[in-house]
This record gives structure tokens, C-alpha cells and sequence, in this order.
């Protein structure tokens, strides 16, 4: 929330509990009650929004961090068995296709990394035997299977936490807009009468 909304924040809240204080004086005002009803709710819904808002998602970022640098030793070692295996049998197609390097694969945005990842994998499956010899193990590929599937679920995660972030954003902005004209069209007008009859609730 940005400063002006703090301070209508506090504001919705002082008038809560004015209304709280002294809800004794309007028990049988319906439309009174209603409305002081209508105000509770919208503090609710701005402390909901409020704490998506402010959720800290760094956790995500250095989660996924951490995994990229795994995924790119995963590709590597792939790459590595493939290419040795490709030079050694003469297979200068799986040579290209599985030539790699680490410089290169830090500047790859995740998604293509990630499927660059797979593409490996696949391309090992068909020599499965073959790159024993590379020292490819069977536990290789389930390990690099499930690297890549948490990977891929983490490079998403940092992004749709700023969306909802960005989300709880404008929704917040349109409950104070709502609370504004609540206070203004009805809360105000409907205290109107007890300016004679209660002045210092009033």
C-alpha cells in the first residue's frame, strides 16, 4: 500500500471503532448497521489483498537459482557423455546437436534451458547402453527427469507470484475506492440525524 492508502487505512479503522463504541446509539438504524457492516468488510478484504502484496517471493528466486546452476550441470554432463560418445562412433550429427557449453547455457533464458534439458535426455535414451561407458547411469536419468521437473515448476513460481502481487494491487485500490464512497454517500449522510440528538457521537 502506498502512503495516502495507509492513512485511509487508519482512517477506516477509526471510524470502525467509533461506530463500535457506540453501536448501542443505532442498534435499530438498519441502514446504519448495514453500512458499518459494508466498512468492516472492506477492512477485511484490504488486509487479504495487503498481505499478498507484501509476501516476500525472494525465497522463489534464490530457489530457482540454485536448481539452474544444477539443471546446467545436469545438461553438461549429458552433453559431455553424448559428444564423446558421438567423436568416438563417428556421429557427427549427435556431436552438434549435443554440443553445449556452460557460458552459453547461463545466458539461456529457463524455459529454453529447460528444454534443452529434455532434448538430452531423449537423445541419451537412444544410447542408453552405449553411454554406460560415459559414465551414464541408469540413476542419472531419473535424477536429471525430476531436476528438470522441479526446475520447471520453480522459474514459473517467481512470476506468478508478482502477478497476483500486481493483482492484489488493483484490487485493493478499487476497495478503497468503494470504502471512500461508502463513508461519503452513506455513512455521512446516515449520521446526519444524530448531530442533534448525540452530538458527541456525531
Amino acid at each position: 500500500m502506498n502512503k495516502n492508502q495507509i492513512n485511509k487505512s487508519r482512517m477506516f479503522g477509526t471510524v470502525d471503532l467509533v461506530l463500535d463504541n457506540h453501536s448501542a446509539l443505532f442498534t435499530t438504524f438498519v441502514e446504519l448497521n448495514s453500512a458499518h457492516q459494508k466498512l468492516k468488510d472492506g477492512q477485511l478484504l484490504i488486509g487479504q489483498y495487503r498481505q499478498v502484496q507484501e509476501a516476500d517471493s525472494s525465497g522463489l528466486t534464490k530457489n530457482k537459482i540454485l536448481l539452474k546452476a544444477d539443471v546446467i550441470n545436469g545438461i553438461l554432463k549429458f552433453s559431455s557423455a553424448l559428444r564423446a560418445f558421438a567423436t568416438a562412433s563417428k556421429n557427427a550429427e549427435l556431436k552438434t546437436k549435443s554440443h553445449y557449453v556452460e557460458s552459453e547455457l547461463k545466458k539461456t533464458p529457463d524455459p529454453i534451458l529447460y528444454d534443452i534439458g529434455v532434448l538430452l535426455l531423449g537423445l541419451a535414451s537412444l544410447v542408453k547402453t552405449d553411454l554406460i561407458k560415459y559414465a551414464i547411469i541408469e540413476a542419472d536419468y531419473t535424477a536429471t527427469s525430476d531436476l528438470l521437473a522441479s526446475f520447471k515448476l520453480a522459474y514459473a513460481q517467481p512470476r506468478v507470484a508478482t502477478t497476483e502481487s500486481k493483482v492484489s494491487t488493483r484490487n485493493i485500490s478499487d476497495v478503497f475506492k468503494s470504502l471512500d464512497k461508502l463513508l461519503k454517500d452513506e455513512i455521512d449522510e446516515l449520521m446526519l440525524p444524530f448531530q442533534f440528538t448525540q452530538p458527541d457521537f456525531y
